[in-house]
């Protein structure tokens, strides 16, 4: 059944159909010319944004240990120590990328990584002089192999192989290798060791309490 148009209980009311139509006909139809300009600026800045865009992905890969082909990494990338990061062809790395590289992180060919990725190979002592850790920096290397994929929301530790073909579930934390074409998900939380009580119990009474970064603090706190 078709519905009248001016029928009292049709949807919309023909009051509120009929002042639709007017303001399409006779308002938007006439200041559509004035409105170009700004439609055409809008535009422009999208064509700027992607041209930046580029600009900045290919300025950003002349500085990593080495780049492959088709390497593609979106906006808000953060890359500490960008010589010791090596990538292959046709890598593509999720906007807000967190990568602390100081202890080295290798990409395989072909891998895909979503967004908000975290990879460390570098650690803070935690047994040295000052609490909670001090300045030393412990470095174990990251290794990604060929045609892998990772989900939104994945951190890698330092020290940690993923094998060509393994696929890592959203929101997993990576803490031990993967082999070769697993499927990772996350891993409930639980206990992996304990601190070394009395080294922690000797620092804390003496107020070895680091600043930022580790190292030592120099303030009336401290002794």
């Amino acid at each position: 059944m078709m519905m009248n148009m001016h029928d009292k209980n049709s949807f919309p009311p023909p009051f509120i159909y009929r002042l639709v139509i007017f303001i399409f006909d006779n308002i938007l139809d006439k200041i559509g010319f004035f409105l170009f300009p700004f439609k055409f600026l809008t535009l422009l800045a999208t064509w700027l944004s992607r041209f930046v865009w580029l600009l900045s992905n290919e300025y950003s890969k002349r500085s990593f240990g080495s780049c492959g082909r088709g390497v593609r990494i979106y906006d808000s990338f953060y890359l500490s120590a960008p010589s010791n990061f090596k990538v292959g062809d046709n890598v593509h790395i999720g906007s807000n990328a967190f990568l602390r590289a100081e202890g080295g992180i290798v990409i395989g060919d072909n891998t895909h990584i979503s967004r908000n990725l975290t990879i460390y190979s570098m650690n803070h002592n935690y047994q040295g002089e000052l609490l909670p850790y001090d300045s030393a920096r412990i470095l174990k290397p990251v290794k990604i192999g060929r045609n892998v994929w990772i989900g939104m929301n994945v951190t890698i530790v330092p020290g940690v192989e993923i094998g060509d073909g393994a696929i890592i579930g959203m929101g997993a934390i990576v803490a031990k290798s993967v082999p070769p074409l697993a499927v990772v998900g996350s891993a409930s939380q639980r206990i992996l060791k304990e601190r070394d009580a009395e080294h922690y119990r000797k620092l804390d009474e003496a107020n070895r309490y680091a600043g930022m970064s580790g190292y030592t603090r120099k303030d009336k706190n401290t002794k």
